[in-house]
């Protein structure tokens, strides 16, 4: 995939590319290039051949596109090809690869309503059934009727004004705005029970722009005057860098490798499988009140162990892995 990924690139910068050079790129045989053409193609990459002493393999000319016709797949190919973000791809880039002008306007609405989060990639997408609708009203300003299962299980319904979709994690979210006025919010399709078009229209505002929306959201979720010192042992010292921090954390680095980190969150009770997953390397030392809640949590873990078969001690888990990162929803590893 990543090799695929790479040939999309060189296609994407250059009118045509030899599959010769391309296998010498890429330390492969020519066979194993046309393999990959194949697969893009049968992906719904524009891949075409041209013939000749200079021909090769480039992006064909794309075809007019309805934008209604433009489902999840459609949106993560330009994603990929690089179109969906215009202000970094631009015009010229999109025309060398034979992008009409047309398919321009579509992707340039498009990027205003579709954001990838590629923060993490681990996580299954359960709500795109509701993509089709949410796409047609989207792109054509009409209002949902919309059921949805709260966080703490009960059931909300309100006519919503849809402004965009959020892949990230393995899952669509809605960014919606109430049609009778207010600000929008997020909505995880998988606990969206009905989501139906109505007679009502809305106008999208000129400046909203989804992606913008979104990561404004993922800096203040969770953001509040609660204070929480952590001390880091320097066994875990490279794995806590690596998350992704507020910008209102505070981060201390010490001689020895340990490092102490202030967070301020809005309830520190969601703290507690985090810390309590890297046991006596992680140790909160404020509020008193997530200290006594994880010394209680392992107390309980203890127990539920104590009556197990005796046998050798496992030895530790490492901390080269990547499990706790996976189990922390917007949390960037490569940060």
């Amino acid at each position: 995939m990543a090799r695929q990924l790479g040939i999309v690139h060189q296609l994407r910068s250059r009118a045509s590319v030899p599959a010769q050079e391309l296998a010498k790129r890429y330390g492969v045989t020519e066979r194993t290039i046309y393999r990959d053409m194949a697969t893009l193609a049968a992906a719904g990459i524009p891949v075409q051949a041209t013939p000749g002493k200079t021909g090769g393999y480039r992006l064909g000319p794309d075809t007019a596109l309805d934008p209604l016709t433009i489902d999840s797949d459609h949106a993560l190919r330009l994603y990929v090809l690089g179109f969906v973000e215009p202000d970094t791809a631009g015009p010229d880039r999109a025309r060398a690869a034979g992008v009409s002008d047309t398919v321009q306007d579509v992707v340039r609405r498009l990027a205003r309503r579709i954001h990838f989060d590629t923060a993490d990639w681990y996580w299954r997408d359960e709500g795109s059934g509701h993509l089709p609708v949410l796409r047609t009203a989207m792109l054509t300003g009409i209002v949902l009727d919309a059921a949805w299962r709260t966080k703490t299980g009960e059931q909300a319904t309100a006519l919503l004004k849809p402004y965009g979709a959020v892949w990230k994690a393995g899952e669509w979210h809605m960014v919606a705005a109430p049609a009778t006025g207010g600000a929008p919010d997020r909505f995880r399709l998988n606990f969206v029970d009905r989501l139906q078009l109505t007679d009502l229209t809305f106008a999208y505002p000129e400046d909203f722009t989804v992606r913008t929306w979104w990561d404004t959201e993922m800096e203040d979720y969770g953001k509040g005057d609660v204070r929480v010192t952590l001390d880091v042992a320097p066994a875990a010292r490279d794995e806590l860098l690596r998350l992704s921090l507020k910008s209102t954390s505070q981060v201390h680095e010490h001689d020895d490798g340990s490092l102490t980190i202030h967070l301020f969150v809005d309830r520190w009770e969601w703290l507690i499988p985090l810390v309590t997953s890297y046991g006596p390397d992680v140790i909160p030392t404020e509020p008193a009140e997530l200290r006594h809640a994880i010394a209680d949590r392992l107390r309980r873990t203890l127990a539920a162990y104590d009556d197990t078969a005796a046998g050798p001690a496992p030895p530790p888990a490492p901390l080269n892995d990547d499990s706790r990162l996976r189990s922390t929803h917007g949390r960037h590893p490569g940060a």
